[in-house]
């Protein structure tokens, strides 16, 4: 974790960095670029299992971004923080054709966002997570999408050229003019090219939105694959929210996982996910003296890996869409004897006169199957809500919880 922590504060900082050194730069229009068509949740919220679906959309978004996570009616401060470092240092504000001329290395890289976040669960316990996503396929990508923005951003391109001429002739006259009255004439013409030139990104900026709509309402359910992968550490708290105890179990972990979806028509769109888990597993047991009958109190620490499948069903449109969504959890070892008769450190230590009482095992039953029923509301070009109420299930399809989720997220402009 120590390692992890500092690139992807680097990262994270690197963006208002970025985001400074672009205003320095000399506006263009090509800078009003669709990268909002399709919001999904950050990385690290995904890999905590605290957004309504757990199958993301594949994401155009190229702004920093907060989410907020409701997974309980206690207003803890859970927000993971997401940002773009590769797209903010070498393609924001630039033309539009050096993006679309990158190689295929360089787009994925470009795609690549990384994300923080924290949780408090229902038992107190604070999760902090690191996350990142790729995207490796994407069938209708709305910035190389020749055409579709080519003849706004040309109109709009000769309107600055013109512009940008009369504002260049009009200072070099008030360098050489000496006459005050002719001086006042030149600087209301400087003042209303400079206000024209502010019109000019205005209208462009406008045209660029409207046909995004247009462009999200005929792809929004495009075809992707992503691949995406994560940290996440759980720590016991005091009163004072103090971490203390590292905990050990399926909610401290390094993940990985692909995502692929596929687009039906206009309206539906079918993905999946597979996904790995690898953590740590404490298990306390007690053992008898096979002579004097005395009980001992132990615990050990065993490798574990889940395994994750889902698919997820949705229809719908960019504004508003629903889905069904089925998961299964897999664990490799799972059967409590079997973990203690593995032979583990900690057990095959044990003296020979002692034994393993059988039902004093304790073992972390974990739902295998969650059935979810949510869907997704784009409240404006910023802001988008999800939602969703999920069941879930033992191996034998015993309804375990029911839960509600609503995630916010939020584009910061």
């Amino acid at each position: 974790m120590k390692k992890i922590i500092p690139f992807f504060i680097f990262m994270l900082f690197m963006y208002p960095v970025s985001k400074l050194i672009a205003q320095e730069k000399q506006d263009r229009p090509e800078k009003f670029m669709p990268t909002e068509l399709n919001i999904s949740s950050s990385a690290v919220f995904e890999l905590m299992g605290v957004t309504p679906s757990q199958i993301s959309r594949s994401s155009d978004v190229k702004d920093f971004k907060v989410d907020w996570s409701f997974k309980s009616w206690k207003l803890n401060p859970n927000i993971a923080l997401q940002g773009q470092p590769v797209w903010e240092l070498f393609y924001s504000r630039r033309s539009l054709e050096k993006y679309r001329q990158a190689s295929w290395l360089g787009r994925t890289l470009a795609s690549m966002e990384v994300s923080v976040g924290t949780v408090q669960n229902e038992k107190g316990d604070r999760r902090i997570g690191f996350g990142g996503k790729l995207n490796l396929f994407k069938s209708n990508e709305p910035i190389r999408k020749q055409g579709f923005f080519d003849d706004i951003i040309q109109r709009y391109s000769d309107e600055l050229k013109s512009n940008s001429e009369q504002l260049k002739s009009v200072k070099a006259q008030m360098d050489t003019v000496k006459d005050i009255a002719l001086y006042r004439t030149l600087s209301t013409q400087l003042i209303t090219l400079e206000n024209g030139r502010n019109d000019i990104f205005s209208q462009q900026k406008e045209e660029v939105v409207n046909q995004s709509a247009a462009f999200s309402e005929l792809y929004w359910n495009t075809s992707y694959v992503d691949i995406g992968g994560g940290d996440v550490y759980t720590y016991q708290t005091d009163s004072l929210g103090s971490l203390k105890k590292l905990s050990l179990n399926r909610n401290t972990g390094y993940s990985g996982w692909i995502t692929a979806g596929i687009g039906i028509g206009k309206k539906w769109l079918i993905s999946g996910m597979a996904r790995t888990l690898i953590y740590d597993e404490r298990i306390s047991f007690t053992t008898r003296d096979t002579i004097t009958q005395q009980e001992f109190p132990r615990d050990t620490v065993i490798g574990n890996n889940l395994l994750t499948c889902g698919i997820n069903i949705r229809y719908g449109s960019p504004f508003f869409n629903v889905f069904l969504e089925f998961f299964t959890d897999q664990r490799k070892t799972k059967d409590k004897l079997t973990v203690i008769g593995a032979g583990k450190e900690d057990v095959a230590k044990l003296p020979a006169n002692q034994v393993v009482i059988n039902k004093t095992v304790s073992w972390n039953v974990q739902p295998v199957y969650s059935i979810t029923l949510g869907g997704d509301w784009r409240m404006n070009r910023s802001v988008m809500l999800n939602f969703g109420m999920r069941m879930e299930f033992d191996s034998k399809w015993n309804k375990q919880t029911f839960t509600p989720i609503t995630t916010l997220l939020c584009l910061m402009r």
